[in-house]
């Protein structure tokens, strides 16, 4: 039994959707519903600043849930996310620092501001997060561990970890590669945002025109055929981690670019909404079906919601309940479409 059929028919259905997208797919227009009642309810909504506050807010969250999305495609799952995104920047400084002490420089100044190279920090930064995301799969892959214990744990660990390296105080951050990500603009977009879509461009490249994105598609679907066919599916599921692990990575680099700083409690929660925005984009839970490009159109969508929320004075209270409440529907209407499917 080959298993070439199996994996041309699902790039083949990727590749279809993603060529249909712009025009036909709901969430799109569900984008430009909430942007023309963002219009038509507040003189702000389309101003280029607050367009541009849309994109950074996206370009973070959105990182992570392409990260999930690959993990997703196999079956699995990836808790660790925003743990993993706060901890490969909080390594980052760290390790910087002590090589900068090795070499008889002080890139810590003033207790906790970060003076030194900007571009070694994101360097080991997105080390730290590919080595985050393989342990995960390794454990998964070849331990056996269920994916939602394993990462629960990771997460555990690498939030204690944080307050561990940071002793509870905040890393300040600066550099002009800092204040380029965080702060500067081309043509009204953010360079956050477009560190989002150069990922989300990379990411839909190997999903759809490789053989191990494929493959991605064919564990999910099915891992026990799969396996028979002779594929060794463990170093797959391992690769999907450490692409989760990286995104993370980029995506601490992003968010912390654009705050300055870096903290142990930052990010808590962006796990939930990860989950949330792949699920509404089409991602199942069960593995074997989505898309990063509808991944990317789901971030687009939360982030303008929230915006929109945010000016109409909705409080976070009822901003967090909005995410629960759209996970909850995205998870139903997955668990449907699966049934759909299997019959």
């Amino acid at each position: 039994m080959s298993m070439a059929p199996l994996i041309q028919t699902d790039v083949g259905t990727v590749q279809r959707s993603s060529a249909h997208m712009l025009l036909r797919d709901p969430l799109l227009w569900l984008i430009i519903a909430v942007v023309v009642i963002g219009a038509l309810t507040s003189p702000y909504y389309l101003t280029p600043l607050n367009i541009a506050n849309t994109l950074r807010n996206t370009a973070a969250i959105g990182l992570l849930s392409l990260g999930m999305t690959s993990v997703l495609l196999t079956g699995r799952i990836d808790l660790s996310v925003a743990a993993t995104m706060v901890f490969s920047v909080i390594v980052g400084v760290v390790v910087t620092v002590e090589i900068g002490a090795l070499l008889g420089e002080r890139w810590l100044v003033r207790g906790n501001s970060f003076a030194g190279p900007p571009g070694l920090v994101i360097m080991i930064t997105i080390l730290t997060g590919i080595t985050v995301g393989v342990l995960n799969g390794i454990g998964v892959a070849y331990l056996k561990v269920a994916s939602f214990i394993m990462t629960l744990v990771t997460l555990t660990a690498l939030r204690g970890l944080n307050y561990i390296l940071t002793n509870g105080h905040p890393y300040y951050l600066r550099g002009s590669t800092f204040d380029w990500i965080g702060d500067s603009v081309y043509f009204g977009v953010p360079t956050g945002f477009l560190i989002f879509i150069s990922t989300l461009l990379v990411l839909l490249f190997f999903v759809t025109r490789t053989v191990a994105g494929g493959r991605f598609y064919a564990i999910g679907g099915n891992e026990v055929a799969t396996l028979y066919t002779g594929i060794k599916t463990n170093r797959y599921v391992v690769l999907a981690f450490g692409i989760s692990g990286a995104c993370s990575a980029l995506a601490g680099v992003v968010l912390t670019s654009r705050l300055k700083s870096v903290d142990a409690p930052l990010g808590s929660g962006y796990e939930l909404t990860a989950i949330a925005i792949a699920v509404i984009g089409g991602v199942s839970l069960a593995g074997g079906v989505g898309s990063p490009l509808r991944a990317m159109l789901a971030s687009v969508l939360f982030a303008a919601t929230l915006n929109l929320l945010g000016i109409w004075g909705v409080s976070t209270w009822y901003q967090n309940l909005t995410i629960g409440l759209a996970l909850i529907i995205a998870v139903g209407i997955s668990s449907i479409r699966r049934r759909i499917i299997e019959q």
